[in-house]
């Protein structure tokens, strides 16, 4: 079989995938090289919702379908609204970006796709091969945003899943805020996990209501749709008649664990390359963060220095927030409305975003349950 060559390969054409496409084009890394994008699913549906906060216009600022100007956090001791400005909380559906991605590829002679599952991947010092649809295929930088062949689920460090199941409605009458959405819900039985709702309405008719669960015990289907119910039952009764016109549902792992970003010319990007903020799951900010920073190297024809997914201290912070959760020794619902009750609340989701001082997170810090969280700091520092 002869062997196919392209200066970068795109292995898998999901948010990390296609999003490295858009920052190489926009950075003029493209012009005069070949790209190839290898994705064995045709992707063109609302699979995905990526939720975020930032202060200016992204680089998706055209695919916004909705924006927030006030968020709330509330547990069963506190009801708590917090006005965002100068941050806005933004919201893009995965179709809107396939769809703007295919019509990127289409005005591209030198981006080609094709619909076939990379394997057998090897990275070199000079370049990477993998086989694709039964061809041999060679680049000289490949971005894999495949999952990590390395199982975090058997290493040391703390490590829960985010499991979640969210239903978008539609109500006979309006009962929602548009401008207002609920990042952390926590009224609803913990049952020794940590557990809330969001929900994020994009008319006064319309809203996404979606259970995210911190465990390693996964529920159903029929589970998690009876979490949601019980849920609008108990907290909206204002809300008796909508039907549920598109559910989605996934898997987030959150873990410190240092996967190995970069292997030769082989680098790992998104879920795989431990993009996703471990105490969190949010990933979709800090993926454009890193991404363009890396296809700026790639403009300027200077090698990528190995990209830093968090800040090494923030893994830290990280680690102690995973190991309160997963040996209960704090409940989440403590921990993220006490986080926002007792700090501003730019501050702590710059602190989210991971762009926060020290001196700045010194002080986040000082608002917990010393207690708890600095033996668990230190019990993390240890074992670092």
């Amino acid at each position: 079989m002869s062997k196919q060559y392209y200066d970068f390969a795109i292995l898998g054409g999901g948010a990390a995938g296609l999003s490295m496409l858009c920052h190489l084009h926009r950075q003029g890394a493209l012009e005069g090289k070949r790209l190839l994008i290898v994705e064995p699913l045709a992707k063109n549906s609302h699979d995905r919702t990526w939720s975020f906060w930032e202060r200016e216009a992204g680089p998706f600022e055209e695919l916004v379908y909705h924006r927030w100007t006030s968020i709330g956090v509330h547990n069963y001791d506190s009801d708590a609204n917090y006005v965002l400005a100068p941050l806005s909380y933004k919201l893009i559906r995965s179709s809107e970006l396939y769809a703007y991605c295919d019509d990127l590829i289409a005005s591209l002679t030198n981006v080609e796709r094709i619909q076939e599952r990379a394997e057998d991947i090897k990275a070199l010092d000079d370049g990477v091969t993998f086989k694709a649809g039964g061809k041999n295929y060679t680049a000289n930088w490949a971005f894999n945003s495949l999952p990590h062949p390395v199982d975090y689920r058997k290493i040391k460090e703390p490590y829960l899943d985010q499991h979640f199941r969210g239903w978008f409605i539609r109500s006979e009458f309006p009962v929602f805020n548009p401008d207002h959405a609920h990042l952390m819900d926590f009224r609803t039985p913990q049952r020794g996990e940590t557990r809330f709702f969001y929900v994020l309405p994009v008319s006064p008719t319309e809203a996404m209501v979606e259970i995210a669960v911190f465990s390693n015990n996964h529920l159903t289907s029929q589970e998690y749709d009876q979490e949601i119910e019980n849920y609008l039952v108990d907290q909206w009764p204002q809300l008796d008649k909508y039907e549920v016109y598109h559910t989605e549902q996934g898997v987030i792992p959150m873990t410190t664990y240092q996967y190995p970003s970069q292997e030769g010319h082989l680098i790992y990007i998104g879920l795989g390359g431990g993009y996703a903020r471990p105490s969190s799951g949010y990933t979709f900010y800090n993926l454009q963060k890193r991404l363009g920073s890396m296809a700026e190297s790639f403009a300027t024809n200077s090698l990528p220095g190995k990209v830093k997914a968090w800040p090494r201290r923030h893994l830290l912070y990280d680690a102690t927030i995973l190991d309160l959760l997963q040996g209960g020794r704090l409940e989440g619902a403590e921990i993220f409305p006490n986080l926002f009750a007792s700090n501003p609340t730019e501050r702590v989701l710059d602190f989210l975003n991971g762009e926060t001082s020290l001196r700045e997170e010194i002080r986040l810090m000082s608002t917990t349950r010393i207690s708890a969280f600095g033996t668990a700091f230190l019990r993390q520092l240890m074992n670092g």
